[in-house]
């Protein structure tokens, strides 16, 4: 661990940081034009380092302390920070299940929180700043049809690989993936939950985890359905006929 002061935009915050990797004591921060692309796209903070290989990802409390002073306390304090249970922390753990699983991510160098009841901002992941790429979305949304049927394969084998795994993604769409300058594949915004243990719930499980609006639409929506079931169904008949 490493209790590190760091300057955001100027404002010197503390956190306690876990699983320090390569990390300065002389860390700071601050705001860009990609970093407000990034905060476009969800409800966290981003800022990037001086040397800009480093990006922090900053989650806000879910209540307002003065507004929900007995929320704030029990689920934003005592639960979040003290219990351990911040976003980073979570988010910290499901990289390691990506990159178990074979997946691609950025280097992780480490989660913190913030004990100061004064930071609103508890929750702090750092991690490589992959220059250079663009959000999968962004990508799929400027290719032809063959490119982006093209993309969806990519996409299912992926996700495939995961539930192969024993895992499927909380929040699965194209915005969680960054698509570096060479066309690869790196995932982001990693929240995981382990796949149920029977067998038979396994599939419904992952089916779920695919929706229209985040597929963009209907035809990829089934496209993908069908392509992960082949994927996921097979590797489960390989799997119980190897045994």
């Amino acid at each position: 661990m490493k209790l590190l002061d760091i300057p955001f935009n100027d404002r010197r915050r503390r956190y306690l940081v876990v699983h320090p990797d390569g990390l300065s004591n002389q860390l700071a921060f601050s705001s860009t034009t990609t970093t407000q692309a990034f905060e476009a796209l969800g409800s966290s903070r981003f800022f990037v380092s001086q040397d800009q290989k480093i990006l922090a990802k900053v989650v806000p409390d879910k209540f307002p302390r003065r507004q929900a002073p007995l929320k704030w306390l029990l689920r934003d304090y005592l639960e979040k920070r003290w219990l351990g249970q911040t976003d980073a922390r979570k988010e910290y753990r499901s990289l390691q299940v990506l990159r178990r699983a074979g997946l691609a991510t950025p280097r992780c160098y480490g989660w913190g929180v913030s004990l100061n009841p004064g930071n609103h901002n508890g929750s702090l992941l750092l991690m490589e700043h992959v220059q250079n790429a663009q959000p999968g979305g962004e990508v799929f949304n400027k290719l032809d049809e063959q490119g982006r049927l093209a993309f969806l394969e990519r996409f299912c084998l992926e996700v495939a690989r995961l539930a192969g795994a024993g895992y499927a993604h909380r929040d699965l769409h194209y915005d969680n993936l960054l698509i570096d300058k060479n066309g690869d594949i790196l995932w982001i915004d990693t929240h995981v939950r382990r796949l149920p243990t029977k067998s038979a719930d396994q599939w419904p499980a992952l089916k779920r985890s695919l929706t229209v609006t985040k597929l963009r639409g209907e035809a990829y929506h089934s496209l993908a359905e069908t392509r992960l079931h082949a994927l996921f169904i097979g590797d489960e008949s390989a799997a119980s006929h190897r045994g």
